[in-house]
């Protein structure tokens, strides 16, 4: 799993890019402002992240785990899933076929999250001795 600030970087780039598209939409100055301190505060704490591994590896502390380990920290099934199950939610309001897809994602969800646990037994049995 990659972490660090890189996450932080690329949500901050999201939250510009929606709050220039906000500001196209409204010009409401404190909806722009808004946007603009969130992608600072962002960015900011990046700035921390990114300065502390530095230090860290300035000292010649170890930045991560040296072994692979086999429990996921981060699973793109459950967030496939997720999304379905919004948008199955949203489909009440807006439409069947909103419904429809939304179960489709989520189906597609639950088959990454099975072909994840999977995986993660395999890796398991095989670390042991």
């Amino acid at each position: 799993m990659r972490g660090g600030a890189l996450p932080l970087l690329v949500w901050a780039l999201l939250l510009a890019a929606s709050g220039a598209t906000n500001a196209v939409w409204t010009g409401d100055p404190i909806q722009i402002e808004e946007f603009a301190g969130a992608v600072a505060i962002t960015l900011a704490t990046a700035g921390v992240l990114i300065v502390r591994r530095r230090e860290a590896a300035r000292r010649g502390e170890p930045s991560g785990p040296r072994d692979p380990e086999p429990v996921t920290h981060t699973s793109f099934g459950a967030v496939i899933a997720a999304i379905g199950l919004g948008v199955f939610v949203f489909g009440f309001t807006f439409g069947h076929f909103m419904i429809y897809l939304g179960m489709g994602i989520m189906v597609a969800g639950f088959g990454r999250l099975a072909l994840e646990l999977y995986h993660e037994r395999r890796a398991v049995r095989r670390r042991e001795p």
